[in-house]
């Protein structure tokens, strides 16, 4: 490199007197310790996916979710190469393309379970078929993923050149920022609809148990057994797996919230620009990129369809939950039968 040429991945190699680190896109070096922190968490993480897709059979989740994991992980390496060194250029590609990309299949995971929920808890509060759940929300991730994809390679092969084409970076930059937009609006609006089905089969079941509740309210049915007839038409269960399917909507509706707060924190700081205060500061990307998604992965993980939501993995296509196919139907009053030996011929 000669004493005219500017500092880039195409002229630097390593930190030295003409390439020193405050000159590199990140101004300084990332710390190893959290990177590898990183790396090791989405890898056990990973690992852990790997036996529980087995276990569950889910494989559309468990594959969205494992590749995700992988990425972030990947993502992490790469760092951890650039702790040491960062001027290495495939490294800081490698995690700038994981790192953009990895949220967005994590994401797809959850979407993929929207539609067994819908089939869980009943198909006929959906204003569109379960079948097309996956084609809509997954189908927008990867629109969401080839735009992000598209720029992140646009930039890195912008930021390769000795002199950065700025039009090209330009460009590979607004790529990205569209792509983590669209992800956030389609995110919003795919969690929009399951409020809709949630805030319709709530209405209906609310209707069903108040005309269960006028039906068996003539005293016709024993205490008990109205209280039965009521419970079943509200569609309510008591049961452990009815419970642990709860559990599960909590898990992934948090995990949901995190990375929606990733994508709202990666706008802004890759709209500042490259090499910005925002892009340098490595503790506000930790805590609210790489934080944000660990803690959405290992929810998920946790809470896992293997344990919490086996039907996940069945793809028999059929309604899951018994009650649900009852819970709009109000129970009808009972027929009055006269005591046996009483003839009412005479009374009419």
């Amino acid at each position: 490199m000669s004493d005219t040429e500017m500092p880039s991945f195409n002229s630097c190699t390593e930190v030295n007197a003409m390439c020193p680190v405050e000159a590199s896109l990140y101004g300084d070096y990332f710390t190893m310790g959290a990177c590898v922190f990183f790396v090791v968490a989405f890898g056990l993480n990973a690992a852990a996916q790997g036996w529980l897709t087995y276990k569950s059979r889910a494989w559309s989740f468990g594959v969205y979710l494992a590749i995700g994991t992988l990425m972030e992980m990947i993502g992490y390496i790469g760092r951890a190469i650039m702790a040491n060194n960062p001027w290495h250029f495939q490294a800081f590609f490698m995690q700038l393309l994981m790192l953009i990309l990895g949220p967005t299949f994590i994401a797809a995971a959850i979407s993929v379970t929207f539609k067994h929920l819908v089939m869980w808890y009943g198909s006929q509060y959906s204003f569109m078929k379960p079948a097309l759940y996956p084609w809509i929300f997954v189908g927008s991730d990867f629109v969401s993923i080839l735009i992000q994809a598209v720029g992140g390679v646009i930039a890195s092969m912008a930021t390769e050149e000795e002199i950065p084409d700025e039009a090209m970076l330009d460009l590979g930059n607004a790529l990205l920022i569209a792509g983590v937009v669209f992800q956030v609006v389609n995110m919003v609006f795919c969690g929009g609809l399951m409020l809709v089905y949630f805030w319709r089969r709530h209405t209906a079941i609310k209707s069903s148990a108040a005309a269960a509740s006028a039906a068996t309210g003539h005293g016709y049915a024993s205490g008990s057994e109205s209280s039965v007839n009521a419970e079943k038409a509200a569609g309510r269960s008591s049961s452990a797996e009815d419970k642990k399917v709860h559990i599960f909507i909590y898990a992934i509706v948090a995990s949901y919230i995190f990375i929606i707060i990733r994508c709202i924190y990666r706008i802004p700081e890759m709209q500042s620009g490259w090499g910005s205060d925002l892009m340098q500061n490595e503790a506000t990307f930790l805590a609210l990129d790489g934080a944000m998604i660990l803690i959405a992965v290992t929810v998920v993980t946790a809470i896992h369809p293997a344990f919490f939501f086996p039907y996940l993995g069945t793809g028999n296509g059929q309604p899951r939950n018994p009650a649900a196919a009852d819970v709009e139907r109000p129970v009808p009053p009972p027929v009055y039968r006269a005591p046996v030996g009483h003839d009412l011929s005479n009374r009419i």
